[in-house]
């Protein structure tokens, strides 16, 4: 029957040939499929949603950068605006969504750098991570410009470039590890065939594997990443070659035993085969268990446990056939190739642990203790680490920071959903609250938002300039009250000159009456006397001619003081009466004079007219008193006016005094320095001006219902420290939140936020994983050595053997090459590589130790498997350790480091930790490291 194991390899080289040609390229589905995405309950995520339900760009951001190391002539800028103009509206048929740069609005001035070098572009489109592939080399050609140098780039190109290296890295690490293993190889058994035999088993394995795993990509969303195809070749090369290596030594025994190879296959499979089987299914349950994570990058490993079991199939159907078809001749030409290899070095090892477990226990601390203290766990989610700084996406991000800043490349971006529209003037004092509050945040460098498009708030909504505008009204109304001011002064100086005019043409009038009445006295004399004298009748006349004279210049006296605006009605009714009277006054004395003239003529009439003359005498008398009492009246008046006068002047001054003060504070709050509560109002107006307009385009969503912030960092936006900050701006931008009474919805988004993402995933599905990933091997440990005990200390093994890994990669690459930390993905997958794989060497150990428990006591059947099972140990060891230590000419940076900890991992573990800490355990527990079973002799011999 066995003859039948002969068409099986057959029937596989068939079915893996079918499947090659069947199956879709696992490089191109990489490039399509292999950038990893955030799970939907993450912040970066949420993002994305919050942008794509309210219109907004919610794809990807390619960055486009032109350079001239002369300065960017007006010839270069032309062209590469025109080449601007001219990006189509689809790529690919991913459509265009926006386009940002200099040219576009004068808001994006902060495109071009300060001293005309640089200049960048974004454009936005409609697409995931994993559609780069496709659009990449059309974009690349639409950037170019004829005149500058141009480069393209953004978080997703440096994505595409880490897959693009580590694929073109991944033929390397193939012929490394072929070439490794059969130096190993031929070393380890000095043969020329027993080094096909893995090769073919393991070839086998992976021909098939990668077909089947790009299948399960292809038509069941399987998670793939850069990581997927690498990993299948470090671990079926490594582990296969273990098992072959198992396996063929084993077989070696049973040749120098029994003369039939069959015989002696059957006895090496049923020694080892469960052994292999054991160790392949922790292997399996450890990289099953990636599966469970929530993260797609991490569960792309799982592709190796298609690969483990694949393996498992390989070396059931290609080892038996190969050791039945060949025999002995498997280890020709060796002439000592059925001698014991019995491994001096582990069974010395294992007697000084045995023999000095002071000593041993001493030096396990000393590797462990140190590696405790100064492992600082510090990780880096720098990308462009992972690849070559001569690569162009890189040169393009590193000539933005030079140009424009550290932070300018990647922003943070902070978006705020609203029920309300943001463009209204009474939505942006919020908006640019939480702009002032951002900005204040040390590691912030600046702002750009509705507020601040170019980083500096609107200077028109300034409260401090908004001051500046009405200091200058109140200075200018100050002036005003100053001439006012001025002109109630100097009528109240006219009203003061116009009463003492008033006194004196009173005083006048009184004399004038006075004279009146010595003049109707003198008449009454002439009355008596008329007849007495005639000739005292000139006299007469000449008197009422000066008296005459006198009544003009009081009548043009009153008329002067008429014109006097400031005098009241009534007043001037006065004076019109006054006026009125003394001209009738004059008109007598004009009749009077007439009749003195004619007094010669006759004395009857001249004593009749002396007697009339003296009666309107006493009328012009009592008429000029009247009249002194008016301008009395008058001057009073005149008085009662300039003290109002000289209240309005002294009110006048205290306004003018208390603008003056205003004036002062308005102009102290326009030229303050710059604080950050120094006040913003946007008047109602403002909203109608097309600036307006063109920034809210810019700053919210089409339907103007989500604000956009974009946060400059001064810091490395890759940096740990960035990602603190990212934690600061989100404690701050709900803090602002909080003070309104609206309900906001709110998430943060860019490379910064992001990186914050994946720290929290990448700790949650560490540990997740890992719980499982112990409990399974765990498990299984427990079924198959029939010990609680024993599989306790194991792990314990393992898990120390990780720590002192992971601080000897950090002091390689961190304290030494000077790189910020451990890529970020390096711990995951380093432990899972290290408890999957490295747990085989002790499954192998404690196999063989459980086989010699028959009729030895616990010390003597250890170090017999030791003598027995190191050099397997040794050269699988090495075999698995190379495997991975050839990913490292891959040239991504994460690859390089996963290596160097699964390396410095394995080699320590098979020289180290199992040689030292495993019987160090053994000796200490002795027959009770079968608890709560008893040990396999004890069991057997009952």
């Amino acid at each position: 029957m066995h003859r039948w194991l002969y068409v099986l390899p057959a029937v596989w080289a068939a079915a893996g040939l079918w499947l090659f040609f069947s199956s879709p390229d696992m490089e191109e589905l990489v490039r399509e499929r292999g950038q990893f995405d955030i799970p939907d309950e993450y912040q970066t995520a949420l993002t994305s949603d919050i942008l794509e339900r309210n219109e907004g760009a919610s794809g990807e951001d390619i960055l486009l950068v032109y350079h001239d190391q002369d300065g960017l002539s007006d010839s270069q800028l032309a062209s590469v605006e025109a080449g601007l103009e001219n990006f189509p509206a689809e790529i690919e048929g991913f459509p265009v969504e926006e386009i940002t740069s200099p040219f576009e609005s004068e808001e994006n001035d902060a495109l071009f750098s300060e001293d005309g070098t640089t200049l960048m572009a974004v454009v936005s489109m409609d697409m995931t991570i994993n559609d780069v592939p496709e659009v990449r080399s059309e974009i690349e050609r639409l950037a170019e410009s004829d005149e500058a140098e141009s480069f393209v780039s953004g978080a997703a190109i440096v994505e595409d470039d880490v897959i693009i290296s580590s694929e073109e890295g991944l033929a390397t690490t193939e012929i490394i590890t072929v070439v490794f293993v059969i130096t190993i190889l031929l070393f380890v058994f000095r043969s020329a065939a027993a080094p096909l035999i893995p090769l073919i088993t393991v070839g086998a394995a992976y021909f098939t594997t990668v077909p089947i795993v790009s299948l399960l990509i292809e038509h069941m969303n399987f998670p793939v990443s850069n990581f997927t195809q690498i990993f299948i070749v470090a671990v079926l090369f490594g582990i296969g070659t273990d098992y072959c290596i198992l396996l063929l030594n084993r077989f070696k025994e049973e040749l120098a035993l029994r003369d039939n190879r069959i015989t002696a296959v059957k006895q090496t499979f049923r020694a080892v085969g469960p052994t292999v089987f054991s160790s392949a299914l922790t292997g399996f349950i450890g990289f099953a268990a990636i599966g469970l994570a929530d993260f797609d990058l991490y569960q792309s490993a799982a592709g190796v446990a298609v690969g483990i079991i694949m393996l498992v199939l390989s070396l059931a159907v290609w080892v038996p056939a190969a050791l039945l078809l060949l025999g002995e001749k498997v280890f020709w030409p060796s002439r000592r190739a059925l001698d014991a290899s019995d491994s001096r070095i582990w069974l010395g090892l294992g007697r000084f642990s045995m023999v000095r477990p002071g000593w041993t226990s001493l030096i396990l601390i000393v590797l462990l203790l140190p590696s405790i203290w100064f492992y600082d766990q510090r990780l880096s989610f720098h990308s462009l680490d992972e690849i070559d700084g001569t690569t162009e996406s890189v040169q393009a991000i590193e000539l933005v920071s030079e140009r424009f800043g550290t932070g300018h490349s990647f922003p943070a971006r902070i978006v705020i959903e609203s029920e309300e529209r943001w463009d209204e003037a009474d939505r942006l004092p919020l908006i640019e609250h939480l702009s002032s509050q951002i900005a204040m945040l040390e590691e912030v460098d600046e702002v750009r938002s509705f507020t601040r498009p170019d980083g500096h708030v609107v200077e028109d909504f300034r409260v401090p300039v908004i001051a500046g505008e009405l200091a200058e009204g109140v200075e200018e109304t100050e002036e005003g009250l100053t001439d006012i001011a001025d002109a109630l002064e100097e009528l109240e100086e006219n009203l003061d000159n116009e009463q003492a005019s008033a006194d004196e043409a009173a005083e006048d009038i009184d004399e004038l009456a006075d004279g009146s009445e010595q003049l109707q006295e003198s008449q009454l004399d002439i009355a008596d006397g008329i007849g007495e004298t005639g000739g005292s009748a000139e006299e007469l006349v000449s008197a009422q001619e000066e008296i005459a004279s006198g009544m003009d210049e009081v009548i043009f006296s009153i008329e002067q003081i008429s014109l006097n605006p400031a005098l009241d009605q009534e007043t001037l009714s006065a004076l019109e009466e006054l006026n009125a009277g003394l001209r009738e006054l004059q008109s007598g004395l004009d009749e009077t004079a007439e009749g003195t003239s004619s007094l010669a003529e006759g004395q009857g009439e001249l004593e009749d007219g002396a007697e009339e003359t003296a009666q309107a005498q006493e009328d012009i008398t009592s008429g000029l008193r009247e009249t002194a009492d008016g301008f009395r009246e008058v001057g009073e008046g005149f008085a009662e006016i300039a003290e109002a006068v000289g209240d309005i002047l002294e009110g006048v001054e205290e306004i003018e005094e208390g603008l003056g003060e205003i004036s002062s504070l308005l102009a102290e709050m326009e030229n303050q320095n710059s604080h950050p509560v120094e006040g913003f109002f946007v008047p109602e107006e403002a909203a109608d001006e097309d600036e307006f307009t063109e920034l809210a385009d810019l700053y919210t969503t089409p339907n103007r219902q989500t604000a956009l912030f974009d946060v400059v960092l001064a810091i490395d936006p890759y940096s740990n420290e960035a990602m603190q900050t990212i934690a600061e701006i989100n404690e701050q931008t709900e803090r602002v939140l909080a003070s309104y009474p609206e309900n906001y919805t709110y998430s943060l988004g860019g490379l910064p936020a992001s990186n914050a993402d994946l720290s929290e995933i990448s700790d949650q599905d560490f540990y997740r994983t890992a719980v499982i990933m112990l409990s399974g091997i765990f498990l299984v440990l427990i079924f198959m050595l029939r010990s609680f005990v024993m599989p306790v200390y194991i792990l314990a093994s393992l898990i120390g053997t990780y720590i002192i890994s992971m601080a000897v990669t950090e002091l390689i690459f961190v304290t030494i090459l000077g790189y910020p930390g451990i890529s970020w993905a390096v711990p995951f997958f380093g432990f899972v590589m290290l408890m999957a794989l490295g747990v085989d060497y002790s499954i192998f150990l404690m196999a063989r130790f459980a086989e010699n428990m028959n009729g030895s006591d616990v010390e003597s059947a250890l170090l017999e498997a030791m003598k027995k099972i190191g050099t397997v140990i040794l050269s699988a060891a090495i075999i698995l350790a190379g495997t991975f230590g050839a990913m490292m000419p891959s040239g991504v940076l994460s690859l390089v480091q996963i290596g160097t900890l699964v390396l410095t991992g394995l080699l320590l573990y098979a020289f180290v930790m199992l040689p030292l800490f495993v019987p160090l355990m053994v000796k200490m527990f002795g027959n009770s490291n079968w608890l709560p079973f008893k040990p396999p002799g004890q069991k057997q011999a009952k």
